[in-house]
């Protein structure tokens, strides 16, 4: 029975284990906003999402702008040129964490102060800060006042994935939840178990079988693409470039997941094999004991 107990409470274990360890990673890198900004700022140095990226935010201010006749070419000139080397100048990767910044607040805190209603039923990336920084250069280089709007957003998903995001931040923050009974239950079946050794094997084993299907699933998510999202071109790199980018960090987990495996499985095994070692050194003491 003790053995019985043991074993069904390491595999509730595993399997609480299993769900905890991806919602922790999304709260932690998803959710929260310091955590997203970490995850996405590599994205801003992929050269074919920046020239898209910056492309994107000057056709937005170009269209907006309306420049007297003696600096029209000026203007038409430095803003085809800031399409295509925003990305390499010095304030960029500041506007470009602003951005990151920005969209996670109307993605994941429905910023109603935005005064757009589109946030609140899509996914929105709001390019509003790399058109500001193009439009103060444009206006060291004129000399001129460049209007910019508040915000420049570009659509990334739709209904049915603001839902999906929606839930993701409501939950995700609870991973603590399954994470408290995974180590409970583990406790549970450590002192139920009659030999610590085969328990810890055990788990070792089936915490490497965990890590396996977070891998397997990884790479199915990182095939999949952008998984439906992206409303233009420009998000569809972004949900490209977002997924692999999660994939990517989420490995990182997965590693530690196969170290704390390997650890568990080698201790279980050392276990069982010095467990082995001292029986029949204590039955022969025993038959001793009962000659005399």
């Amino acid at each position: 029975m003790r053995t019985f107990v043991s074993a069904i409470a390491v595999i509730f274990a595993l399997l609480l284990t299993a769900i905890a360890v991806p919602m922790a990673w999304t709260d932690a890198n998803i959710v929260r906003e310091d955590g997203f900004v970490a995850l996405t700022s590599s994205i801003g140095k992929d050269q074919a999402f920046q020239a898209r990226l910056a492309a994107t935010a000057v056709a937005s201010l170009e269209s907006k702008i309306n420049l007297p006749a003696p600096v029209e070419q000026l203007g038409a000139s430095f803003l085809k040129d800031a399409a295509t080397a925003m990305s390499t100048w010095p304030e960029y990767p500041q506007a470009w964490n602003e951005t990151l910044r920005r969209s996670h607040q109307l993605n994941f805190a429905g910023d109603a102060g935005s005064g757009n209603s589109t946030s609140g039923t899509s996914l929105v990336l709001d390019v509003g800060p790399l058109a500001k920084l193009a439009a103060d250069r444009l206006h060291t280089a004129t000399g001129l006042p460049i209007p910019t709007p508040d915000s420049t957003l570009i659509n990334i998903g739709g209904p049915a994935q603001r839902q999906q995001v929606d839930a993701i931040s409501a939950y995700a923050p609870m991973w603590w939840i399954p994470a408290l009974g995974a180590m409970l239950l583990f406790a549970l079946g450590l002192l139920a178990a009659k030999r610590k050794g085969p328990l810890l094997l055990f788990t070792g084993l089936g915490l490497a079988a965990v890590a396996a299907v977070w891998q397997a699933a990884t790479t199915v998510l990182k095939g999949a693409g952008d998984a439906g999202l992206g409303g233009t071109a420009t998000g569809g790199l972004f949900a490209r470039e977002l997924v692999a980018a999660s994939v990517d960090n989420f490995n990182g987990w997965i590693t530690v997941a196969w170290i704390a495996a390997g650890v568990l499985a080698v201790l279980g095994l050392l276990g069982v094999i010095f467990s082995r070692r001292t029986r029949p050194s204590g039955r022969a003491n025993a038959a001793g004991s009962m000659e005399g």
